[in-house]
């Protein structure tokens, strides 16, 4: 009968407590509520935990109870009474916990009340209270480095960074000028498109795929067109664009990579130079614009082809808006442009897609 009443009673004493686990790589056990409290111990990551059983008190029915002036007047009136002043239950604020407490009592080794941190802890509540509770997303104690260590390690040298240049072909741009006279002939260049990155790593990433940062493109290109009424035209365009960059590492090898990409690039300087000639002579006029193309594609990374200098390989699809380019130049030959003072013309929408080659830096 002893040793069932023995086992009854340890049964019961563990559905009282109640289980938390520390959600931190080391977290202090304090002797009193206060961070220059003394530690009495220390506690790491994964470590489970008995804490004070009032966290879990069942708050549905609190709305039938007294006032706080109510609850107030009687605890004064209790608190002249010997029963208030010498039974634990009754000892007031010291007994009781809540999710809302900075500090949560629990005993230490010695069976001594000590405090943990509440934001350092995870509680098992075992209903729908666990829904409630905030976690961190960063842990303040974690004071490791992260790997592979820097190679210049212990001394300072940044990290986290990738610096990209490319340059590649795309499809031609068979947009133009809309001339007077039927085209009779066509010729066109594969654009050059140039680009250069700078990245970061994206704040949380743990696994290095994560990069964000910004890109400079200058592309230029040159068409020529004969036309029926015996005038050659030529049209030559340059544009610069900058803008935010981000790219993901889907496959993520020792030496080889491929990465998804997006970026939108403002083309703060978009010309197109139209020149008109026939026999001796000529009249050129400058046409400007100021749009945007988003960009996406692929790249592949042959990892240290050279020291801290990666190969890559890549194409992307680029997408340019329907766009009109003005022209504040007067013309001569008013039978060669649609007007001879402002002149203006629309292009379509266009697609292209890109090859390109180039290296990155990444340290």
């Amino acid at each position: 009968m002893k040793r069932w009443s023995c086992l009854f009673i340890f049964y019961c004493s563990q559905v009282l407590a109640l289980d938390a686990v520390v959600t931190v790589l080391e977290t202090p056990l304090l002797k009193y509520r206060s961070y220059q409290a003394p530690v009495v111990q220390y506690l790491r990551k994964g470590d489970v935990v008995k804490v004070h059983p009032s966290l879990n008190n069942n708050t549905d029915y609190d709305h039938l109870s007294p006032s706080a002036e109510k609850i107030q007047e009687i605890r004064e009136e209790l608190n002249q009474t010997d029963q208030w002043k010498q039974d634990p239950l009754f000892a007031g604020e010291e007994n009781s916990a809540t999710l809302e407490d900075e500090f949560i009592p629990t005993l230490d080794r010695q069976g001594n009340k000590a405090f943990l941190i509440r934001d350092h802890l995870y509680f098992y509540f075992t209903n729908k209270k666990e829904l409630s509770q905030k976690t961190l997303t960063h842990d303040p104690t974690d004071y490791r480095l992260e790997e592979p260590l820097p190679k210049r390690y212990p001394l300072y040298s940044p990290s986290g960074y990738r610096g990209q240049i490319t340059l590649g072909l795309t499809q031609p741009y068979d947009e133009s000028y809309p001339y007077l006279s039927s085209v009779k002939q066509k010729g066109y260049t594969s654009p050059i498109d140039l680009n250069v990155a700078l990245l970061r790593q994206a704040p949380d990433d743990k696994s290095d795929r994560f990069y964000i940062g910004g890109v400079f493109n200058v592309r230029s290109f040159t068409n020529s067109y004969s036309l029926f009424n015996g005038v050659s035209a030529k049209e030559q365009g340059i544009r610069l664009g900058l803008g935010p960059f981000a790219t993901y590492d889907a496959f993520k090898g020792h030496k080889n990579r491929l990465s998804l990409y997006g970026s939108l690039t403002v083309n703060f300087f978009n010309q197109i130079n139209v020149l008109q000639e026939s026999g001796t002579t000529q009249e050129q006029r400058n046409y400007r614009t100021l749009n945007f193309s988003p960009r996406f594609g692929f790249q592949y990374h042959r990892k240290q082809v050279l020291e801290d200098l990666d190969f890559v390989l890549g194409t992307s699809l680029e997408m340019e808006p329907a766009t009109t380019y003005w022209s504040n130049s007067a013309a001569n030959k008013a039978d060669w442009w649609q007007h001879r003072g402002s002149d203006k013309f629309r292009t379509r929408a266009s697609f292209s897609l890109a090859g390109y080659l180039g290296f990155q830096a990444a340290y």
